[in-house]
């Protein structure tokens, strides 16, 4: 039977089997957000052609839900601070898996819109509450890997959504996979209820905090600013392949039929999904060999920027199979740079670190809005996706920078 102790304020300490529990349902729910946020980029080209869809439209309806997402994890990450984890977090998913169930209902480019507007908002706690939830139950050495195991879910929800979505768009409609999609978070709050019930969240930590003054003690750490750094360069990165990377195959290469589509996203999200989970093994391993936390990070951090470097090949246009190779690389190194963040971005601060990931999830959203809009309005105009590919490496390169300097804590003088 699983134990439970108490390690100070900030930490609780389940059983180790209730611990991976816990964080294997964290997994689930980021397998259904992505899931459910996938739908619209991988029906996207049925949807262009059906309700006649240009790409700045398109860019649009994925930067609405960007811009939403926004706002949302600002106000998420402060109420994850102060009120009930177990709730909030649970309500979110039942909340974001009724909208993506109602986008079914669309008919045309304004009722896409306001779902995606609504879904941002839905899904903005999922990251600021799993982040408090990871440090909460497991200790400073496993939390890479279990931030890892957790975000390994947003590629294992784009794993699963070519195959599973498009089946479904080919038997019964693009309508009903909206629905069916939309319905399994329904059945992950079934399993929620009684595990969470069996950890004690404990008060929240900045209950009775002002807003402003949790907001000024954040902004005054320097390890604040150079994470947002990297998520301000790294999640449109993100956004941009998980996003686009359907219409490039289907604009760039004729690549439409439903079995190949799905089939090379199944395996470009695969290299996303093991650089998730790999970023705290390869962590651990450097560690183990003798290198210091700091030292074994920013190894690992320069490897996933020059693991980008194959995005100057797709701008390039090259032959098919190589276009494959080049995706999986670079989204394995995405994969990469999203866990390292993920585990500095918990660092910032320990009383406030939801209202920390919220800040800095909103930024990252705000600039992955700014990016999707115009990865759209470039496309549109140029009918090249060269431009956004040749940024990525430049991208890495200077998050890079950012990971090198970043000190826990340290206040800027």
């Amino acid at each position: 039977m699983d134990t439970l102790t108490v390690r100070g304020r900030g930490m609780i300490a389940p059983g180790k089997g209730l611990r991976w529990t816990l964080c294997s349902l964290l997994f689930l729910a980021t397998t259904l957000n992505y899931l459910d946020r996938q739908t619209l980029s991988v029906l996207a080209p049925r949807l262009q052609a059906e309700l006649h869809l240009d790409n700045l439209q398109l860019g649009y309806l994925f930067s609405a839900f960007y811009w939403s997402y926004t706002v949302g994890q600002f106000a998420a990450g402060l109420a994850m601070d102060r009120y009930s984890l177990r709730w909030l977090y649970g309500g979110g998913v039942v909340a974001w898996s009724l909208v993506s169930a109602l986008t079914g209902l669309s008919t045309g480019f304004a009722m896409l819109f306001g779902f995606r507007v609504l879904l941002g908002l839905m899904e903005s706690g999922n990251w600021p509450g799993a982040l408090r939830i990871v440090s909460r139950v497991m200790p400073p050495a496993e939390r890479a890997l279990g931030n890892g195991l957790f975000t390994s879910g947003t590629s294992v929800g784009a794993l699963v959504a070519p195959a599973l979505i498009l089946g479904l768009a080919a038997w019964y409609g693009w309508r009903a996979a909206f629905v069916a999609v939309g319905a399994l978070g329904l059945l992950w709050f079934a399993a929620w209820v009684p595990v969470s019930a069996r950890i004690p969240f404990g008060e929240a930590s900045a209950r009775g905090v002002a807003p402003m003054t949790a907001w000024r003690e954040i902004l005054r750490l320097r390890s604040f600013w150079l994470a947002f750094v990297i998520t301000s360069l790294m999640n449109p990165c993100l956004y941009f392949f998980v996003n686009w990377t359907p219409s490039y195959l289907a604009q760039s290469y004729g690549i439409r039929d439903a079995a190949t589509l799905a089939k090379i996203l199944t395996a470009v999200f695969l290299g996303l999904d093991l650089g998730y989970l790999l970023c705290g093994v390869m962590v651990l391993v450097l560690i183990r060999r003798g290198l210091t936390q700091a030292s074994a990070r920013r190894a690992v951090c320069v490897l996933a920027t020059l693991l980008l470097t194959p995005a100057f090949l797709l701008a390039q246009r090259p032959e098919t199979a190589v276009m494959i190779g080049a995706l999986i690389v670079c989204n394995f190194a995405c994969g990469v740079w999203i866990a390292m963040y993920l585990t500095l971005a918990q660092e910032v601060s320990e009383q406030h670190l939801s209202t920390a990931a919220g800040l800095l999830g909103g930024s990252g959203s705000l600039f992955g809005a700014l990016a999707m809009s115009g990865v759209g309005a470039v496309t549109a105009s140029t009918s090249s996706y060269a431009i956004p590919f040749l940024a990525v490496p430049i991208a890495g390169a200077v998050a890079t920078w950012a990971a090198w300097r970043v000190t826990s804590n340290e206040r800027i003088a």
